[in-house]
């Protein structure tokens, strides 16, 4: 019996096998130069989702150099400029797009009649673009990220600067433009710059700002739909994370969300917490390496977060990424790396087993992409923190049954330990969570012929081990 000893040396990590197709570079923005930025450049927020077309917004480019609304197909076709912004109406959008039936509702920073921003409507086929709202010094101004939400024919949103104190607004008007009202004046000790959307659960609103609160590195609050009930649920101190810019998700009584700086390391984490406010927890410090600095909001599908970050990684332009609820399990699942975009500031849109999204740079010409990548069979065995362990595998090849052995203290042995198999495909066809005395038996009897991929992981994330086996009959 031929026995193959793998020794996986402290911070060793093996050449990725997943492969190309799982990223896909659905459209590149471009400025031709004879042609002034002619279909939209430098991306933000997050895409939306429709009939198979994705619709966003770019903050600069198009017919006036102020941004558009565009659409793509999903595979990257038949991209559409379907509005220009122009000053007037608008420009220089930040935030994400709202659809409600056949109509898109979204912000613009600046423009309009004041100057201050607009709110307004069009339809997914582009026509019909209506300004519902001029923002002012009185109502509020700059809606700097996020989307609108809707509750019946009434939506909300919030500001970053002006109204009553002058330090932004959370505010409500109907879908038609009229019935504004100013809900809530923050007002510095309360909060102060909110760059991102609520979240609405009943009658209660949840959001965060960037800066104010006790120690003016942001808060969570909630306030009622009326405006009223206002409640300081957490305010951030650095320890506990600072400066959040993007949005709460909920979930089964608990608030996801991301710090873009503070924790631990000083460039962000991941938390959650209670919507009473209660039982805040850490699930993840960003170190860099893994990721840093934020900019968007969290998605979750299942038990999984998934959600980007817009520095750090490989190459410090930004990484996609995925971990649990409980806050284990942290999957670094692409860098950006200049060629598939860079500086990512916004959110993640999941459609099926996809994720889309954009990259506010970089791509093809430089100016931001849109991109799908696929978690069926994304897999990010080369981006879990590694430690020194020996491990061993035999028969190697064998006809598909393996035999992996883990030579580590008992006391790690003793935990639990995930083993995990795929295929050159990314696709995982083995799982288990446990090893008895450090060996487990790996089936892969009703796999076909070819070469697989293992990693064995630590209850607490570590990589113990990964490497190569054959199937061979």
């Amino acid at each position: 019996m031929k026995k193959l000893s793998l020794l996986i040396p402290f911070l060793f990590l093996l050449q990725p096998f997943i492969t190309k197709a799982q990223f896909t570079d659905l459209h590149d923005f471009i400025d031709t130069g004879s042609v002034r930025n002619a279909n939209g450049r430098n991306p933000f927020g997050t895409l939306i989702i429709s009939n198979g077309r994705l619709y966003g917004m770019t903050n600069e480019g198009g017919a006036t150099g102020e941004g558009n609304v565009f659409s793509v197909d999903t595979n990257g076709n038949g991209y559409m400029d379907m509005h220009d912004f122009n000053i007037t109406n608008g420009a220089n959008p930040y935030g994400s797009l709202l659809q409600a039936g056949n109509v898109l509702y979204g912000e613009t920073y600046i423009g309009g009649a004041n100057g201050d921003g607009t709110i307004f409507s069009i339809h997914t086929d582009g026509t019909g673009f209506k300004v519902l709202f001029n923002f002012s010094s009185a109502s509020g101004a700059n809606s700097e990220g996020g989307a609108l939400i809707l509750s019946g024919k009434k939506l909300f949103g919030m500001t970053a600067s002006a109204g009553g104190n002058g330090d932004g607004t959370i505010f409500s008007i109907d879908t038609n433009g009229n019935g504004f009202r100013d809900l809530f004046d923050f007002n510095g000790t309360n909060g102060q710059l909110a760059v991102n959307s609520l979240t609405l659960s009943g009658s209660i609103l949840f959001g965060m700002t960037s800066f104010g609160g006790t120690h003016d590195t942001g808060c969570i609050f909630s306030v009622d739909t009326s405006g009223n009930k206002f409640k300081v649920l957490l305010n951030f101190d650095k320890t506990n994370g600072a400066s959040p810019q993007g949005s709460l998700i909920l979930n089964n009584g608990k608030l996801y969300g991301m710090t873009q700086v503070g924790g631990t390391h000083s460039v962000g984490r991941i938390f959650s917490i209670d919507t009473s406010g209660n039982n805040y927890s850490d699930l993840r410090d960003f170190s860099g390496a893994d990721g840093k600095n934020p900019f968007g909001s969290l998605i979750l599908k299942g038990g999984t977060l998934y959600g980007m970050t817009t520095l750090g990684g490989t190459s410090n332009n930004g990484t996609i990424f995925s971990i649990d609820t409980a806050g284990n399990g942290y999957n670094k699942l692409l860098d950006f790396n200049i060629t598939n975009g860079k500086y990512p500031f916004g959110s993640l849109l999941l459609s099926g087993k996809k994720l889309y999204g954009m990259a506010s740079d970089g791509g093809a010409n430089n100016f931001g992409l849109v991109f799908s990548l696929d978690t069926n069979t994304t897999s990010s065995i080369n981006n879990i923190t590694p430690i020194t362990s020996s491990i061993s595998v035999y028969p190697n090849p064998s006809k598909g049954i393996f035999t992996i052995a883990l030579g580590y203290p008992a006391v790690i042995a003793r935990s639990q330990i995930n083993v995990e198999v795929f295929n050159v495909l990314g696709e995982k066809v083995f799982s288990q969570l446990t090893m008895e005395n450090g060996q487990l038996t790996i089936n892969l009897t009703a796999q076909a012929n070819g070469v697989y991929f293992y990693r064995v992981v630590s209850e607490t994330g570590n990589l113990l081990g990964e490497g190569k086996i054959i199937v061979q009959r």
